[in-house]
């Protein structure tokens, strides 16, 4: 699969207050932030909107994919099947939890091109995973503050193990931090998902900035 090393994700509802402009909604703001990041060379940006309906998803789903058009950034969506079914040409991957739809039932209803990422948050998940499936969400790795319902945090320990035994990517997500990025790198990680690493009380795009020069030193051998 494609380049998933920077994966930032984000809703409106994420966004703190000095994030927004005056006379600027949040959904307006994240289009902004995300077409930024998408200019200083974001990989992936995956869309989490809990609290909004589908059709104000899509209407945001369209509006980042204008603001993105010029760049290399690919477009999530989390969750939503019956959104991804209507965002043919709009998105580039689908992302699953383990309580969502079965990975091949929801390939059947979006378009083929649609590439399907995975959450596992243990290692026997790995034991039942679609040949559909193209690359593996794995975590919380460290205890995180950004999802109510996570899971105990695994460790690097299990993660290692983890990414030995599958041959797909593997994107480390949960408690991701400037700190640690480095390091989940050198093990073998393909990327690291992070929330607050980047909307937090400082510039995202600096904050970026520091992330991908992160990933690089973490590259390095």
């Amino acid at each position: 699969m494609s380049n998933l090393q920077s994966y930032f994700i984000a809703g409106p509802e994420n966004l703190l207050p000095h994030h927004i402009l005056k006379s600027e909604k949040p959904e307006r703001a994240l289009i902004r932030i995300v077409s930024e990041l998408a200019e200083n060379g974001l990989d992936v940006f995956q869309l989490r909107a809990k609290s909004m309906k589908d059709n104000e998803i899509i209407e945001l789903i369209k509006d980042i994919r204008l603001a993105t058009s010029n760049c290399d950034m690919k477009l999530c969506i989390n969750d939503n099947v019956n959104v991804a079914s209507k965002c043919k040409g709009l998105i580039d991957i689908l992302h699953l939890g383990q309580t969502d739809m079965d990975p091949n039932e929801a390939k059947k209803l979006i378009d083929q091109n649609i590439q399907i990422g995975l959450s596992i948050t243990d290692e026997n998940q790995l034991g039942n995973i679609s040949n559909c499936v193209n690359y593996l969400g794995v975590g919380p790795i460290f205890l995180t503050g950004s999802k109510s319902d996570a899971s105990e945090p695994m460790g690097l320990n299990t993660l290692k193990k983890i990414i030995y035994k599958t041959k797909l990517p593997v994107v480390a997500i949960g408690g991701i931090s400037l700190d640690n990025i480095t390091d989940l790198f050198k093990i073998g990680v393909s990327g690291v998902a992070v929330i607050s690493a980047i909307l937090n009380e400082y510039n995202p795009t600096e904050n970026f900035h520091k992330l991908k020069e992160n990933i690089i030193k973490g590259l390095e051998k």
